[in-house]
């Protein structure tokens, strides 16, 4: 094997590990990281959302009972951006179709986030319960042509009152 030939042998190595295996390690990265992110997220809504369940219940009815007094607006916000890994499954769903369970879950995450700072608000202001609780979206678009999203904003609102008697 000649000089020529042992540098073209070392360039294509190098060209396979740069092109194949260093997106393969770095999307093996990604998928570990986001997975351990979800679960640790996913893990502390589960314990404020039990917290909160005990303590201040959620209706969406428009009036809250008669007799409650100090009634204010509490809402909880977030603002959630996909990630790679997610954009690059979710390529695969909308070249064969399904539904797109990397979106699925982050929008629930972010409603149950939102809503958990909602309650938190809730409980600053002394509430023991909240009323006409509701969802509101937008998008918020980046880039120039405004065809990427930069991510979504999910709120949650509702009317906090101290119930009689409490």
């Amino acid at each position: 094997m000649g000089n020529g030939e042992t540098k073209d042998v070392v360039q294509g190595i190098f060209t396979l590990f740069w092109y194949v295996v260093m997106p393969a390690i770095l999307l093996g990265a990604t998928w570990i990281t986001q997975h351990n992110i979800v679960r640790a997220r996913r893990k502390m809504l589960s314990e404020q959302e039990e917290y909160f369940r005990k303590r201040i219940p959620l209706t969406n009815l428009k009036q809250f009972p008669a007799g409650s007094s100090s009634a204010t607006l509490v809402s909880g916000a977030v603002v959630i951006a996909d990630n790679y890994f997610i954009s690059f499954v979710a390529g695969f769903k909308h070249l064969f179709g399904g539904e797109m369970k990397g979106y699925t879950g982050m929008c629930s995450d972010a409603r149950r986030l939102a809503l958990v700072r909602m309650l938190q608000e809730a409980e600053h202001f002394g509430a023991n319960a909240v009323c006409n609780v509701r969802f509101e979206t937008s998008t918020i678009n980046s880039g120039e042509a405004r065809k990427k999203s930069g991510g979504v904003e999910l709120i949650a609102y509702g009317t906090a009152f101290r119930t009689a008697g409490s």
